[in-house]
């Protein structure tokens, strides 16, 4: 199956009149999708402080739904801990209602240990919570395609429980993460792989010396993964798109560019500045030189769906305007 290119803009969440702005300015100038993350609060990422304002993802999309024509509305991903699996797919499914059929459920198994400690949310290891994932989109496909559930799992429970109206079309499912719990659920549920350095679900925190470690080499492996997890039940591997989430810094020139990745490599702690130009989780260069990346991760790597981070409201534009119509 081949996959049109698409980008999505992430949001920023600290107030609306911001989030409302960047997603006229993704409708205006060409991207597929709004995303917001979903986190009550974030550290040690970017210099994020945990009292910094930040907003609800879901009321968010639901209050930008009517403002907006025709980008999806996705998440960067919800974090299954945080709402029982029959409210995610009523939220999904009044989204998909109010935006006439514009919304995707991006889903993972939820890592940051700071923000479960801080809210006395239950923190089980790895393995559990993806699990329990597992058996949220099993509950929620169910719920979005028969006339009443009965499920029983291991986590979840439901009886005779009827779920409408139902969301049309059915929206598509986008699992992040990296680990092979993961890719095994995504090889079996997910339309689309965000697929992400795992170092967050095992540590509980970002961890810089893990994110360095995620080259492209990796990222590939975990493409691999995917493709041999398919084989097993007998899925097309090309049934699910390839996705990534990067931070993208625009250059007016070579030399502007070059400035900016020795800013993520102090950033990073790294001294190996092709390591950061080529990192499955930055895109960093000149517009030319940033289309160019992106053509060629798809054709060597098949990736077609960027989340994308901008530092700036007027890199998003430049993106908008001058990268996406040369990779389109």
């Amino acid at each position: 199956m081949k996959h049109s290119m698409k980008f999505a803009a992430v949001l920023p969440l600290n107030d609306f009149a911001s989030a409302r702005s960047r997603a006229a300015l993704a409708e205006e100038t060409g991207f597929y999708a709004i995303a917001a993350e979903d986190h009550f609060f974030m550290t040690g990422l970017m210099g994020h402080d945990r009292t910094a304002p930040r907003l609800e993802c879901f009321t968010m999309l639901a209050a930008l739904a009517p403002l907006t024509k025709r980008v999806v509305l996705t998440q960067i991903v919800a974090a299954n801990s945080f709402r029982h699996p029959a409210l995610l797919a009523k939220i999904i499914t009044t989204l998909q209602h109010i935006s006439g059929g514009r919304t995707e459920l991006g889903l993972g198994a939820g890592w940051f240990r700071e923000e479960y400690d801080a809210f006395d949310i239950p923190y089980p290891a790895p393995a559990v919570r993806i699990d329990q994932m597992r058996e949220s989109l099993e509950l929620i496909k169910k719920l979005w395609s028969e006339p009443t559930v009965d499920y029983q799992g291991e986590h979840y429970k439901i009886t005779n429980a009827p779920h409408e109206p139902k969301p049309t079309p059915i929206p598509r499912i986008v699992i992040g993460g990296g680990g092979p719990r993961l890719i095994r659920v995504a090889a079996a549920q997910a339309d689309v792989i965000n697929i992400i350095p795992p170092a967050g679900g095992k540590f509980g925190k970002v961890v810089m010396e893990e994110i360095q470690k995620f080259d492209m080499a990796e990222f590939s492996k975990r493409i691999a993964l995917l493709h041999a997890e398919c084989a097993k039940i007998g899925r097309d591997p090309s049934s699910i798109e390839l996705s990534a989430m990067v931070y993208i810094m625009i250059g007016r020139t070579p030399e502007e560019a070059e400035m900016y990745a020795n800013g993520i490599m102090q950033a990073m702690g790294v001294t190996d500045r092709a390591a950061v130009m080529r990192s499955p989780n930055t895109l960093v260069g000149t517009t030319e030189q940033i289309a160019a990346e992106i053509r060629r991760r798809r054709d060597e790597l098949g990736v077609t769906y960027y989340f994308c981070n901008f530092f700036a409201p007027e890199m998003m534009e430049t993106f908008g305007r001058e990268v996406i119509p040369r990779v389109g």
